[in-house]
């Protein structure tokens, strides 16, 4: 029998959380800041779990680390590290391109911790850069999902405006989309 065969999968442990300081908060933002565009309500949520983690496993109370997650998050818009709005900017143009709804985009967004005005504001800016940005992603859905005109086989037409109901479309828009050349 060769090697591979006789061993048996390892098993996942999970790693011990390091001790909480101003250095390794620090140094996870600043990790996470490398990997990942954010905002800075969601960076704050990321340290926070990763310091409610550290001190349940070593019986440290929370509440003192919390000002220093507020002030690195404050530290970091200062700085111009974190800037919520183009965040906003930036991650609405990508949710239009890949063909979701103004709705979809407000919901997407609200979940990273972004206000509505801040979302409305980054979507009237998107916008103006396309005529009628709200079709043209109705359109972008409906093409990725195979409705209307990309449909392969027959579908039924409620149905189809169904799934584009869902996908935050309005009715006039959703007609247009699976009617559209």
């Amino acid at each position: 029998m060769p090697e591979a065969m006789d061993k048996k999968p390892a098993e996942h442990k999970r790693k011990t959380p390091k001790k909480i300081s101003k250095t390794y908060l620090e140094n996870a933002a600043l990790y996470y800041l490398q990997r990942y565009a954010t905002s800075a309500e969601n960076l704050r949520r990321v340290l926070l779990r990763k310091v409610k983690r550290s001190c349940a496993f070593h019986g440290q109370p929370e509440e003192e680390f919390i000002p220093l997650v507020d002030a690195l998050v404050e530290r970091y818009k200062t700085v111009g590290l974190l800037d919520d709005g183009g965040f906003a900017r930036a991650k609405a143009a990508s949710l239009r391109r890949q063909g979701l709804s103004g709705r979809a985009i407000m919901a997407k967004l609200q979940v990273k911790g972004l206000s509505p005005s801040q979302i409305e504001a980054a979507l009237k800016t998107v916008d103006e850069e396309h005529e009628d940005a709200e079709a043209a992603a109705a359109a972008a859905y409906a093409k990725r999902k195979k409705l209307g005109i990309w449909r392969v086989r027959p579908a039924d037409p409620q149905k189809e405006l169904a799934a584009m109901a869902r996908a935050g479309f309005g009715y006039d828009v959703a007609v247009r989309a699976l009617k559209e050349d």
